[in-house]
């Protein structure tokens, strides 16, 4: 089984989602997981979220999203 590391982490769920959809575009797979402490569904997309990617892309990944205007500051 492949292991995913944390390469982003972001305030909300939108924003995760913007980096994910950077990752994807990138060729590059990713997930986005409520934060620990947030795992409740009654908080829907409020919260923070991890970003992660296979171990294998984690160095691509946190260098394109610390290269994106607004992003890199999660990172």
């Amino acid at each position: 089984m492949e292991e995913w590391v944390k390469v982003a982490a972001a305030p909300n769920e939108t924003l995760a989602l913007v980096m994910k959809g950077l990752l994807d575009e990138a060729g590059i797979p990713a997930l986005v997981r409520r934060g620990s402490g947030f795992d409740v569904p009654d908080f829907l997309s409020a919260g923070p979220r991890d970003v992660l990617v296979p171990h294998l892309f984690a160095a691509e990944a946190r260098e394109l999203l610390g290269d994106t205007t607004g992003l890199g500051s999660w990172t």
